[in-house]
């Protein structure tokens, strides 16, 4: 997932499999899951951070987590992302049993937003985007 920036959480993996969708515990590995230390202070911490993006990042994950994302989720993925190699990426982080859960929930909601510029859950294109 090498990237010429050097971060190497730029873009998904390439390499999630359907193996790894089903039995997820490969999202504890260092090459899909980024350090904690790595993850910006915000999205470790949304609630004490106040950051309005950190703090509807993690809401998504916890809906997710705790509910399932509805059918209706949109995602919008940023430039140059594959959009289903980077939900796949976040599912397999998501479900993995290998990694505390607040490791694993600040992981998902920092990545979905390196990863997609935003979602709705009408399936409606916002003003930003087209539909």
């Amino acid at each position: 997932m090498a990237d010429p920036t050097g971060d190497a959480f730029a873009m998904p993996s390439r390499t999630i499999t359907q193996r790894d969708l089903v039995f997820p515990a490969r999202g504890a590995n260092p090459d899909l899951l980024p350090a904690f230390a790595l993850i910006p202070e915000q999205y470790r911490n949304p609630e004490s951070s106040g950051d309005p993006e950190a703090l509807k990042r993690a809401a998504f994950q916890s809906l997710w987590f705790f509910h399932g994302l509805l059918a209706t989720v949109q995602l919008y993925p940023s430039p140059g992302i594959n959009p289903q190699q980077a939900f796949d990426h976040l599912r397999v982080v998501q479900g993995c049993f290998g990694s505390p859960h607040e490791h694993k929930a600040a992981a998902v909601a920092w990545l979905a937003s390196q990863w997609f510029s935003d979602y709705d859950f009408d399936g409606a294109a916002g003003p930003d985007h087209s539909p």
